[in-house]
């Protein structure tokens, strides 16, 4: 990574969690970087590049995890999956952020979930992050937290979602569109109304005016 961008991406680590070791994790945001910058153009992991990557993915990425901390603050311990990873965005970057997670990087396709694998080694992530190489509707597990960004339309996910997160557990799904929200949130209504109670939080990244917001689910708890 060139320096300027090391400095553009320790400057937005530094805003966005201040308490944390910089250092070490501009280290392994860099290290994703690199290893996105040279698959990519075999991969097509992302369509980005440069200062963009780091703002639009990197940082965007980070960008909600003290809202992710705060929601999950009272959960013993997070045993998270991160659907849909590809280039590791977010799930990367949260198991960097968050190294006391056991996180899962579902991914079907077998030339990403390889460089998953590879990324994780060079990250040092190895020994909390599992690479799960199965469609979503094959994964059998159970999670109390689960993470995705740019993953497909809720109409073909809802009940998957509703299977494999624990109650009480959480969703994360990152978003831009209102629009696109509203049209998620009836289909949950239509499909498992009750089953989640949701909520929406916008967030800032820094260089970027982007409007971002984090869609979170709470999967109701199941009675007696």
């Amino acid at each position: 990574m060139e320096a300027n961008l090391r400095s553009i991406l320790e400057e937005g680590i530094k805003a966005i969690m201040p308490d944390c070791n910089v250092m070490e994790l501009s280290w392994a945001f860099s290290k994703l970087y690199d290893e996105i910058t040279l698959f990519n153009p075999a991969y097509g992991l992302v369509n980005a590049q440069g200062q963009e990557l780091v703002v639009k993915h990197l940082l965007d990425c980070l960008a909600p995890a003290p809202i992710i901390r705060a929601e999950t603050s009272s959960f013993g311990s997070i045993n998270a999956a991160d659907l849909g990873s590809g280039a590791g965005l977010p799930g990367l970057v949260l198991a960097a952020a968050f190294p006391e997670w056991n996180l899962s990087l579902v991914e079907r396709m077998g030339r990403r979930a390889g460089f998953l694998r590879n990324t994780c080694a060079v990250m040092g992530l190895s020994k909390n992050v599992q690479v799960v190489q199965k469609d979503l509707s094959e994964v059998q597990n159970k999670y109390n937290v689960i993470t995705f960004r740019a993953f497909r339309q809720f109409k073909d996910i809802v009940f998957d979602l509703d299977r494999i997160v624990e109650p009480n557990g959480k969703v994360f799904a990152y978003k831009s569109s209102d629009e696109n929200i509203e049209e998620e949130l009836r289909c949950l209504d239509e499909h498992l109304p009750g089953a989640f109670k949701a909520k929406t939080v916008q967030y800032d990244v820094p260089f970027s005016s982007s409007k971002r917001q984090l869609l979170i689910l709470h999967k109701q708890g199941e009675t007696a």
